[in-house]
């Protein structure tokens, strides 16, 4: 297959170049693959069994991430409706100073399955966030359009980006809260949303994280913001602090959480700094509460670390599944309701442990999770997408060498 012309992707937008420097002050081979019907992804050099069957009542979706070509560069593959994988990128390599072609951002879907929105880049010739710019692709021919402009660099290993509807996208950066119309010249930027850092769209509400440095520690915020008003609603829930290193904390995490697809509920982790010289947090506890903040109650609580983690709630809101959660094991499930006490039937552990978002399947029964971050592409070891079955203590191999995976229920 003839690639498409290589995309160069530029350094640091100047805004996310200032902000940098502010925060850093003072310191220092493509292969066809196949769904095998227990719903893993096995990398061949042929095409082998057929791909699982998907009933009747399944809604729309795909299920994507990336993995590294013969020529060292990452392309995003997915697998559509149930339906074989197939690589949609063939981005050629770029030259340059820097090597900006570590990493795809989480590939999400466009609602009827035809675009996916996604950032190729990473840490342009820095220690700060890997991050790059925003582009559309081309479901059928993996064409890509850079989405235009210096404020369309976003973080790639945090959700940063998805769609309002088929034709218009939102992403968020430190300059605030974007959107976007394919095709369309330029992008508009909406009032509110200083110093974002991470979102997920539920409905017309937009639930949003802010990252900001106050006196030696990292303060994370959770807020909600009204699309079609383009106004912040009431009801902002702080996770806590992180310490601040005297050093630069490289692609900086952040607390974990999500909102239900509904947008009635939310989990979030709420943390507490260390103390001393070392970055990270003391202390950890997993809520869960109205999308407003009231009615918190702790859930998970058999869980216990002192790791930034990731979390998703399932399709249904009833679960909720951990990664990063380190000791190991790492990875988890728990209720969204119930206390998460030991001996609670919806609490279990699965090994091996992963650490990227745990991207759920649409029938709430079991979700995927890389064992290495969007980073770790140049590191040794094998990359693996995990499967994970709700209540079986091992996960299995699902796609080897997948990172960064997303799953999109469209509509």
């Amino acid at each position: 297959m003839r690639g498409i012309p290589s995309v160069r992707f530029a350094r640091l937008a100047p805004w996310l170049l200032s902000a940098t420097l502010l925060l850093f002050t003072g310191c220092s081979s493509s292969a066809s693959t196949s769904i095998l019907p227990s719903g893993t992804v096995t990398a061949t050099t042929s095409s082998h069994s057929s791909p699982t069957n998907t009933p009747a009542s399944a809604p729309p979706h795909a299920f994507a991430w990336f993995q590294i070509d013969s020529a060292h560069i990452p392309q995003i593959w997915a697998s559509v409706n149930g339906g074989t994988p197939r690589q949609i990128t063939h981005v050629l390599p770029a030259s340059g100073d820097c090597i900006n072609q570590i990493a795809w951002s989480p590939p999400v879907f466009s609602p009827d399955l035809r675009h996916v929105v996604a950032a190729l880049g990473g840490y342009s010739c820095g220690d700060g966030p890997l991050s790059g710019q925003e582009a559309i692709i081309d479901v059928a021919t993996g064409a890509l359009a850079p989405v235009p402009g210096t404020n369309s660099f976003v973080r790639i290993s945090q959700r940063t980006s998805g769609w309002l509807d088929n034709n218009t996208i939102f992403f968020i950066n430190g300059a605030g809260i974007f959107t976007y119309t394919l095709g369309s010249g330029s992008t508009t930027l909406l009032p509110g949303g200083h110093l974002a850092d991470e979102a997920v769209l539920r409905g017309t509400t937009l639930f949003w994280t802010s990252l900001e440095l106050a006196s030696s520690n990292w303060t994370t915020k959770l807020h909600r913001y009204d699309m079609t008003a383009h106004s912040t609603l009431p009801g902002v829930i702080t996770l806590g602090q992180m310490h601040a290193c005297q050093c630069s904390p490289g692609d900086l995490p952040s607390p974990g959480w999500d909102a239900s697809s509904d947008g009635s509920r939310v989990v979030y982790q709420a943390v507490t700094p260390k103390t001393g010289t070392d970055f990270g947090i003391a202390s950890s506890r997993v809520y869960a509460a109205n999308a407003d903040g009231s009615g918190a109650t702790q859930i998970a609580r058999y869980m216990v670390t002192t790791s930034l983690i990731r979390m998703l709630f399932s399709p249904n809101g009833r679960l909720v599944a951990f990664t990063q959660a380190l000791p190991s094991p790492s990875v988890i499930s728990a209720s969204s309701t119930s206390p998460g006490d030991r001996g609670d039937p919806n609490f279990h552990a699965y090994t091996p442990d992963a650490v990227s978002f745990p991207v759920w399947k649409w029938d709430n029964s079991s979700f995927w999770a890389a064992n290495k971050g969007p980073g770790d592409t140049g590191t040794t070891g094998t990359a693996t997408l995990y499967y994970y079955t709700i209540g079986s203590p091992s996960g299995t191999v699902g796609v080897p060498g997948g990172y960064n995976p997303w799953y999109t229920i469209g509509g």
